[in-house]
């Protein structure tokens, strides 16, 4: 038994036959995730709250690589080659969502094979791959029109990549390719240069504590990080030639203020505040005065300092709070504006969203119990050079989460913008919630091995609730 929380696990080894049980329960479970997304599909949730600005770039060649706005070139370029392919029709927002869903579904299925030897309780891996596979955050933001969706399949190939730097010295091979899975990252989503930072520093930690000599640990250095450093900068670089302000990746508030800014200060950042029992309603993110979904006081949900970050991102974790796997009314032509606001949620559905979000507390709890458990776990590993594949995860993870949530008191409307929608952050709630069934792995499971029941049984209830919620 386990007796040291912070002693690296040895998990014990299973049959062929075992594991071969367990990863047909996974594929059950995906194939379900992928039918709801293709149905979703086809009654409009690839249309999000950026889907017109998207799709207008991607049926233009000629916008492809401009910089001038907040997106990099990975998720244009791949929409635009199925754009010539298909033709300007609803085939092909349709068939984009499908693809973009594939690609999650075999990301989610490597990630999970990555994690299992991390687990002495398969039954509490299991509840991990209920839990993840079906977490409506990840679900409806994996077909939704924007680069979200690919921040989840380049970081899994990231970890796989990183498997080389954490057992021992990296080749010249190994390291090229972290670079340019890295660099992939970077024109997928400007938040993987969070990254950069924490890499160098585990490099440097690593040369220090192996030994390696120093033209090697350049070597490694350049061919891991330069080109996307360089990927970084130069975009940046070009982006800051734009005067105007949709070029500007962020706008920060002056130094002397702005007029009611900022409407989501540090306080909602680190802080719960009673207003925040409102949203376990499951209010709309688009609510208006003609919508059938709960209102209460009268008030938007984006309203200045009323709710905690923790809340609104709760919300969005749990729910379909901007109702993007609804019904979407009319004619979905691409010619025509499309936007979530027309979107119509069933009023059975909200009841169903307040129940997903009731029983998610439990697992938000956890993972914030959890996460600084294993960051400190993580940062003694590495100064001991026993790094597991949950260290690098978290580490990667926190970086990726703080560059996107401490910057929020410092921009224009961060509550109003939907700055703390969990969509920004698909990659460090799946580190989150790693953790925190690592956690019950190692303590409570081990403990009582036969709790590993309950924590797949309330898994299962929690994704089923959701997938009721999807459908």
């Amino acid at each position: 038994m386990q007796t040291n929380l912070f002693e690296p696990m040895k998990p014990e080894p299973a049959s062929v036959q075992t594991t071969g049980h367990w990863r047909a329960l996974w594929a059950c479970a995906l194939g379900v995730a992928f039918l709801l997304q293709i149905l979703a599909a086809f009654r409009g949730g690839y249309v999000g709250p950026d889907y017109d600005r998207h799709l207008e770039r991607m049926l233009s060649s000629s916008s492809l690589f401009d910089f001038s706005t907040s997106n990099p070139p990975i998720y244009l370029l791949l929409g635009h080659a199925l754009f010539r392919l298909i033709g300007k029709n609803v085939g092909f927002p349709i068939t984009l969502a499908i693809i973009q869903a594939s690609i999650n579904t075999v990301a989610m299925w490597w990630f999970f094979l990555f994690t299992q030897p991390r687990f002495r309780s398969q039954l509490v891996h299991l509840g991990l791959v209920f839990f993840l596979t079906f977490l409506p955050v990840r679900v409806i933001h994996s077909i939704t029109a924007g680069d979200d969706w690919t921040t989840i399949p380049v970081f899994v190939l990231l970890l796989y990549s990183l498997e080389k730097l954490r057992s021992g010295v990296p080749s010249v091979r190994s390291a090229f390719v972290v670079g340019l899975i890295l660099a992939l990252g970077v024109w997928s989503k400007y938040s993987f240069m969070a990254l950069i930072p924490v890499l160098f520093v585990l490099l440097v930690v690593l040369w220090r504590k192996r030994s390696w000599k120093l033209q090697q640990f350049l070597l490694i250095c350049i061919l891991g990080l330069a080109i996307p450093s360089a990927l970084l900068l130069s975009t940046f670089w070009v982006s800051g030639q734009w005067k105007e302000a949709k070029g500007r990746t962020v706008r920060f508030i002056p130094r002397r203020g702005a007029p009611g800014q900022p409407d989501m200060g540090w306080k909602e950042l680190f802080s719960v505040k009673k207003n925040d029992l409102q949203l376990f309603k499951a209010p709309e993110y688009f609510g208006s005065a003609d919508r059938r979904g709960p209102r209460y006081l009268g008030e938007n949900i984006r309203a200045a300092h009323k709710h905690s970050y923790l809340g609104l991102a709760h919300l969005g974790t749990f729910t379909d709070t901007m109702n993007l796997f609804q019904q979407l009314p009319g004619s979905h032509s691409v010619d025509r504006v499309l936007i979530p606001d027309f979107k119509i949620r069933p009023p059975w559905k909200t009841p169903v969203m307040q129940a997903a979000m009731s029983l998610g507390t439990l697992w938000t709890i956890l993972a914030l119990i959890a996460t600084p458990w294993l960051s400190f776990t993580a940062l003694r590993d590495l100064l001991q050079d026993k790094l597991q594949r949950e260290d690098i995860t978290i580490l990667l993870g926190i970086a990726y989460f703080l560059l996107m949530f401490l910057p929020i008191p410092l921009v224009y409307s961060g509550a109003l913008g939907g700055a703390w929608t969990p969509r920004y952050i698909l990659v460090p709630l799946l580190c989150f919630f790693w953790a925190a069934f690592l956690f019950l792995d190692r303590t409570v499971v081990a403990k009582w091995p036969s709790s590993a029941f309950g924590v797949v049984a309330v898994a299962a209830i929690q994704s089923s609730i959701e997938i009721v919620m999807l459908a």
